[in-house]
């Protein structure tokens, strides 16, 4: 598995966005990993289906990605692409207080999903927090 950053256009100057999106850059950027807003005097990288259905690839390497699977393949929603961004940034910082924070909104995530319907993405962001983790 490779990191988020791998899949930035060659070139690219990106910092780790401290918002809603994953990276921030001073120009705007074609991917189709990435969608690029603009967001005062930079451009706002936010990652898109196509980066995380890279890693729904994965086999599941926990328990908790396992039990993940069925959300796999489902078209990804906007609360997953947060929890997504928040796991890329801590691949590239990791902090313990807010992986375990990230563990527990991703299973809060999973059981609203499994009551109302829905979880696309959430086998990513799974796949990405085994990753962390080193499992």
């Amino acid at each position: 598995m490779t990191a988020p950053r791998a899949c930035l256009p060659p070139g690219v100057n990106a910092r780790r966005d401290r918002g809603e999106g994953l990276f921030v850059v001073r120009e705007r950027v074609e991917s189709p990993y990435f969608t690029c807003a603009p967001a005062g005097d930079v451009w706002r990288l936010t990652p898109t289906e196509a980066l995380l259905r890279e890693y729904e690839g994965e086999a599941p390497q926990s328990a908790l990605s396992r039990t993940f699977l069925r959300f796999r393949g489902l078209p990804v929603e906007r609360e997953s692409l947060f929890l997504f961004c928040e796991a890329a940034k801590l691949l590239e910082a990791p902090e313990r207080a807010r992986l375990a924070a990230l563990d527990k909104a991703l299973r809060q995530r999973a059981a609203v999903c499994l009551r109302t319907g829905g979880g696309g993405g959430l086998y990513a962001c799974a796949t990405m927090l085994d990753f962390i983790k080193g499992e």
